[in-house]
């Protein structure tokens, strides 16, 4: 008994003081042709070089094309994709067709039954979804909305009529981990991050909080990071700008995610902290298309066990058992 105590305590200890793991999810980016077609390759970005004849950072570390099809036919989608990505499941668990835009019954119950953050609760990881639900924390979780076990979502009399289709795969592993979400009171202290880091959306609808720079958001990330052994921080506007703005909006992203990432990778250790960034499906990258790609998506694995997940890491549901044999 004692041995099992000092084993777990020692682990512990040499985790929290040594191993840190960030993970960046930037929705819908995958790795284009080296063209004019391609806002990353515009954008001429150092630390998102998402491009066939770029794919490593500045210091060397190569980025690597993973597979996001899942060997399904037609354009990966959401739903399905981010399931396969934060729960490790294949295309058979899934049903072997691309789910667009929010998890139904059947992605739900394997989100329910094991997600990154779930699983890392239960190994005594300590694990934070990073993005904050500015007026909204109090509803997604448990009295207000839950998801039971076959599935089905459970919505208190409280619950906006509005958000009961928008409940998304990192909101219902938040709602499975039992983590409440983060608020406004949060982002104010610099403890967590809207989607649109910027904040820009929120003060536009007259939430009184300042406008965040990339710098700024690399800080707050490097700031949780201390804190946490484990954080996941997710961004989807990549997506949305890809669906909905003009080219050259995209090639001003990306800039500011460029921006982003070179100032968090300057804070960061490399003998001790990892660095993970991927995404779901390929948007982005592609102007020639309207729409999703079948692109590979790139893997940006950098840090103390960055070759390590390089190596381990070939598809979308490779990457959760992967991050979890770091703990």
């Amino acid at each position: 008994m004692f041995a099992k105590f000092f084993y777990f305590f020692s682990r512990r200890v040499i985790i929290s003081g040594m191993s840190r793991v960030i993970f960046i999810f930037l929705d819908g980016c995958g790795v284009g042709r080296d063209d004019a077609g391609n806002p990353f390759c515009q954008a001429a970005s150092r630390h998102l070089p998402f491009w066939k004849n770029g794919m490593a950072l500045p210091d060397g570390t190569p980025i690597k094309p993973i597979d996001a099809t899942l060997g399904i036919p037609g354009a990966p989608q959401s739903a399905s994709s981010q399931t396969a990505l934060f729960c490790g499941a294949g295309a058979t668990a899934i049903g072997n067709r691309h789910r667009n835009g929010y998890p139904d019954r059947k992605l739900r119950r394997i989100i329910l039954k094991k997600n990154l953050l779930s699983l890392l609760a239960a190994g005594g990881t300590s694990a934070c979804y990073l993005n904050a639900y500015p007026a909204h924390e109090e509803l997604f979780s448990d009295p207000h909305v839950r998801i039971e076990p076959d599935g089905r979502l459970w919505f208190s009399p409280f619950f906006p009529e509005r958000f009961k289709r928008m409940i998304s795969v990192t909101s219902c592993m938040l709602l499975a981990s039992g983590q409440k979400p983060f608020g406004a009171d949060d982002i104010l202290s610099g403890n967590a991050l809207y989607q649109d880091y910027s904040n820009r959306q929120l003060i536009e609808k007259g939430l009184p909080l300042p406008e965040f720079s990339p710098k700024k958001a690399a800080q707050v990330i490097h700031g949780a990071s201390r804190r946490y052994e484990f954080i996941l921080y997710e961004f989807f506007q990549t997506d949305l700008y890809a669906h909905r703005r003009p080219f050259a909006d995209c090639v001003g992203l990306i800039r500011d995610l460029d921006d982003l990432l070179g100032t968090l990778l300057s804070r960061l250790d490399k003998r001790s902290d990892t660095l993970v960034l991927t995404s779901d499906h390929g948007n982005l990258e592609d102007f020639h298309l309207h729409g999703h790609s079948r692109n590979p998506v790139p893997l940006l694995a950098w840090g103390r066990h960055g070759a390590h997940l390089r190596k381990k890491i070939r598809c979308l549901s490779d990457v959760t058992p992967a991050i979890l044999e770091l703990y």
